[in-house]
């Protein structure tokens, strides 16, 4: 359900202080991260007035009813207009559209309270009161595939996971202060005080979109160019969407995400009023905690940056999710005290949120580097057409249907929904360790060997990986420290690497289980093992890779032009292929412990294969001389 790879040329090195600085010096992105921190507060600022006019606190009030209806309402443009708006947003400058709905939004605010009223009793009480955000969810529509387009235009490919989470954390930082605002201002009946603060931020958000310039970006990169009518407009984008698998199921995963995102977040009103026993203001501080735990997940992923793979990411925060959904759900079966309930209510829903915004931050970064820049906003209209529609439905259930005591059935929509993330998760992980050339146990360490390495010793791949996809491969490289095998185990995804390492590893706990794993051969290194270099032989021989130190044993610098002939031996014997590696960064250390412990600034960079078909017999003359040239070349990738 979720590609295995995405094309990238990153530098996973740059520490999180310089990811967020980098950002910061960019001013395009700084005024695009503000104008949608202030917007999402305009969001939901009037969420909870809306609610207050309902009298939702009323004891024979079905709560849960009414904030579906909300959502239903704002979503439904974007289910009906989604296509639409994302062709706009490839056909006309993206800032010129975002600033439209903003102040569009704005105007339409200041009238709200009238606009309710007249609507009420023009249509009744049932839908009447929610009708006037049909409008403010056409323009939203009209801002969203504007605003998720423009980001890659404003920033490198390997900020997308950091921008993405960046924005994600001040939008949902708006998105506390307006529920816990709104909520004391329904309590207090300030309900068009409400209205005017809303109609104030949007109009801020589009004063810092007006200062979005071209001249210091790509942003008009993406202007359509041609002919075609707008119906063939978006037959490319739904053509293009068609023939990318890989996309197709980003928005699957997106599509169960809304569903039961906005089915959850329907429910939380009614579990804070009938398990709870709050208020308004209380619905805006358990919606708040929500959006906390959305924040802190947007941080987690800014400071992981790209040592954790989007495709990686989905998967653990969809079970993550699932659980944290069943923590909330225990809280209303199990009979607990009612402030030891609210307290693992908040919990549940604080790590729903961090979670839950994992997913959407991680398929929102695949989908903005799997699209080239031409179809990214037909894409996005379209996705946002899928994602609305599982929202609908979620939601129309719990709208529409003329239900009695729905509030009472909480607890089972949240079960439900966690089942659901549960199949979506397994099904990812299931795919994903199915199409590795290697086994599943091999797949998971290697995931975890890389997310590690890059988070902790700070890995930078300067380049593609230049190993073969098929054929005897030697890796080789220089060797500084015992921990270098799993730095190029980390840089090659797509073939299984067996390196020759002392036999000791065999015996570590942990490592050795790791080492078997991967098919390590262990080599004696007190004696010339000729079995080790027999089984090295075989393996090549059935076309495998196999990783070789040049140097032998781990070196320090004064030592590190010392090579062994095993290398140029093999290669020769098997006509394997033979690939240099240099890796640096790495500090030498006498002790392993100190060695792991540290944090290094590792580097690897690959080299083209090295040709050794001048050297055509095996004496010891030839031998130095073929391993001295596999050297040099070993040497030539140093930074």
């Amino acid at each position: 359900m979720i590609p295995l790879t995405c094309r990238r040329n990153v530098l996973w090195g740059e520490s999180v202080a310089s990811q967020f600085k980098n950002l910061l010096r960019n001013t395009n992105f700084v005024l695009l991260w503000c104008a949608y921190g202030i917007s999402a507060v305009g969001d939901h600022l009037s969420e909870l007035a809306i609610l207050a006019t309902r009298d939702a606190l009323e004891e024979n009030v079905d709560v849960t009813p009414l904030m579906a209806r909300i959502t239903f309402v704002l979503i439904l443009p974007f289910f009906f207009f989604g296509p639409l708006m994302g062709a706009l947003a490839d056909r006309f400058p993206r800032r010129s559209l975002m600033i439209t709905a903003d102040l569009a939004r704005a105007l339409l605010l200041i009238f709200f309270f009238q606009l309710i009223t007249t609507s009420t009793d023009t249509f009744g009480e049932t839908w009447g009161p929610f009708l006037p955000i049909l409008a403010l969810g056409f323009f939203a529509a009209m801002f969203a595939p504007a605003r998720q387009a423009m980001v890659p235009t404003l920033v490198r490919q390997d900020q997308l996971v950091p921008a993405n989470a960046t924005i994600a954390g001040l939008g949902l930082i708006g998105t506390i202060f307006a529920q816990v605002v709104g909520g004391i201002l329904a309590d207090k009946g300030k309900i068009q005080a409400a209205f005017y603060l809303d109609a104030a931020t949007f109009t801020l958000s589009a004063v810092c979109i007006y200062f979005i310039s071209p001249k210091r970006g790509t942003i008009n990169a993406h202007v359509h160019q041609g002919d075609d009518s707008m119906l063939a407009s978006l037959k490319q984008g739904v053509d293009y969407l068609r023939s990318h698998k890989h996309v197709l199921q980003l928005v699957g995963i997106a599509v169960v995400v809304w569903f039961t995102g906005s089915a959850v977040k329907s429910l939380i009103p009614a579990i804070v009023k009938n398990t709870y026993q709050g208020t308004f203001a209380d619905f805006g501080q358990y919606l708040g905690i929500l959006g906390l735990g959305f924040v802190a997940g947007s941080v987690i992923l800014f400071l992981l940056g790209n040592a954790l793979r989007s495709e990686i990411a989905i998967t653990y925060a969809l079970l993550g999710t699932a659980a944290s959904l069943i923590i909330v759900a225990a809280t209303i079966f199990i009979p607990l005290p009612l402030i030891l309930a609210k307290i693992v209510g908040g919990i549940g829903l604080f790590l729903s949120g961090l979670f839950g915004v994992s997913v959407m931050v991680s398929y929102n970064a695949m989908i903005q580097r799997f699209v080239p820049n031409q179809y990214r906003g037909r894409v996005y209209g379209i996705v946002n057409l899928a994602t609305m529609g599982g929202l609908l439905i979620a939601t129309g259930t719990l709208a529409i249907p003329a239900w009695t005591n729905l509030d009472s059935w909480a607890g089972y929509v949240l079960v439900g929904s966690a089942i659901l993330l549960t199949a979506v998760g397994i099904a990812t992980l299931r795919v994903r360790l199915r199409t590795p050339a290697y086994g599943q146990l091999y797949a998971l360490y290697r995931n975890f060997n890389e997310f590690f390495l890059k988070f902790w010793y700070r890995l930078n791949v300067a380049n593609r990986c230049t190993i073969p996809h098929e054929g005897p491969v030697i890796v080789t490289a220089n060797h500084i420290s015992p921990i270098d095998p799993l730095f190029v185990y980390a840089a090659c995804r797509y073939r299984m690497l067996s390196f020759m390492i002392a036999a000791e590893y065999y015996n570590v706990p942990i490592i050795s289980h790791f080492v078997k794993t991967a098919e390590c051969i262990p080599v004696r290194r007190e004696e010339n093992d000729i079995t080790a270099i027999k089984e090295a032989i075989r393996r090549l021989k059935d076309k495998k890779v196999v990783g070789i130190f040049i140097q032998g044993g781990i070196r320090n610098r004064t030592s590190e032009n010392e090579v062994k002939h095993g290398v140029a031996m093999m290669a020769m014997r098997t006509g394997a292929t033979v690939i240099p590696a240099h890796i640096s960064g790495v500090r030498y250390e006498e002790s392993m412990v100190e060695c792991f412990l540290h944090r290094h600034n590792a580097r690897v960079k690959f080299g083209q294969p090295v040709d050794l078909s001048e050297f055509t017999d095996r004496k010891p003359e030839t031998l130095e001389a073929a391993s001295q040239k596999i050297f040099a070349a070993i040497q030539e990738l140093a930074p």
